[in-house]
């Protein structure tokens, strides 16, 4: 495979990835700090999608009354989400001042058809239906176990889909999670590797879930200096100072954040996107919790 960039930038950047490794994010002081301007703020449904399971309309009123002007969706399915048509969900967030500049959808193997060299009809409708609604975003949230290790043969998939996104004018992007910095492909080469090098910055954005970096045990500031621009949104959700080291309301954990973002003109960062996996106390106080710690962080 012709890769995006050249191996002697790749290898360049991989020697400036193990030189950076000895800069911790604490050497950082969060009193020397300044945000790059936050102007999209929001939340993962995937944080209350009990909630937005059983009343979306009444949770959406409810996050619309925390402050919240941006959600990510996710549960795509055959032109519905949350189980009413799309445009339907789209209106009742509007209704209620929110609006949905991305959502999670996933494309895998199956989305892709080989004979073709293109994009299967529905990942093509996917696409399509998130346009007709206003996102900016389309976002691939997880990598089958199994598809894994046939990394290369996904990549094509990814290319394939940031291409037509792109033409929709709309923008395709990955999320991660911890796997990718774990986890070689077929030459060796960590998974996050072969996303950043093999696919074409053009079509393709990454989504950073900043807490699985972390838990990974990577420092985010490094993959901000080796791929400046990339990293366009962003999840935002704390680590508990536990042996499980389980999720938490982003300013009650471990994590350093205003270390982090005071790289986000580095990283390009424009979305910052309150998740939430584990509660202390319920899905909604929750996140409406992690909302105000987060403002709280500006200084």
């Amino acid at each position: 495979m012709k890769s995006i960039l050249s191996r002697r930038h790749f290898l360049r950047n991989s020697t400036l990835a193990l030189a950076g490794t000895a800069f911790s994010i604490n050497q950082l002081s969060s009193r020397d700090f300044s945000y790059y301007p936050v102007k999209h703020l929001g939340l993962q449904l995937w944080s209350i999608r009990e909630d937005m399971g059983k009343d979306p309309a009444g949770t959406v009123k409810a996050l619309s009354g925390m402050g919240y002007r941006e959600v990510e969706g996710f549960g795509y399915n055959e032109g519905k989400m949350f189980g009413m048509p799309l445009a339907d969900f789209a209106k009742l967030l509007k209704d209620n001042g929110i609006s949905m500049p991305s959502s999670h959808c996933p494309f895998t193997l199956k989305s892709y058809d080989e004979g073709k060299k293109s994009l299967t009809d529905a990942a093509k409708k996917a696409i399509d239906d998130a346009v007709a609604v206003g996102q900016r975003y389309i976002i691939n949230p997880w990598m089958d176990e199994k598809e894994r290790p046939m990394i290369d043969k996904l990549i094509p998939v990814y290319q394939a889909a940031g291409e037509y996104a792109r033409k929709a004018g709309i923008r395709f992007g990955y999320h991660n999670h911890n796997f990718e910095f774990e986890t070689r492909g077929p030459d060796n080469r960590l998974i996050i590797e072969w996303l950043l090098h093999e696919t074409d910055p053009k079509l393709v954005a990454m989504e950073m879930d900043i807490y699985w970096v972390c838990f990974a045990k990577n420092n985010p500031l490094d993959w901000f200096r080796l791929y400046p621009g990339r990293w366009e949104l962003c999840h935002v959700k704390d680590m508990a100072n536990s042996e499980k080291r389980e999720t938490i309301e982003v300013g009650d954990g471990t994590i350093d954040f205003p270390a982090i973002f005071r790289q986000s003109k580095l990283a390009g960062l424009q979305y910052y996107i309150i998740e939430l996996e584990q509660y202390k106390t319920t899905p909604m106080q929750g996140v409406e919790r992690a909302r105000k710690n987060f403002i709280k962080m500006k200084p």
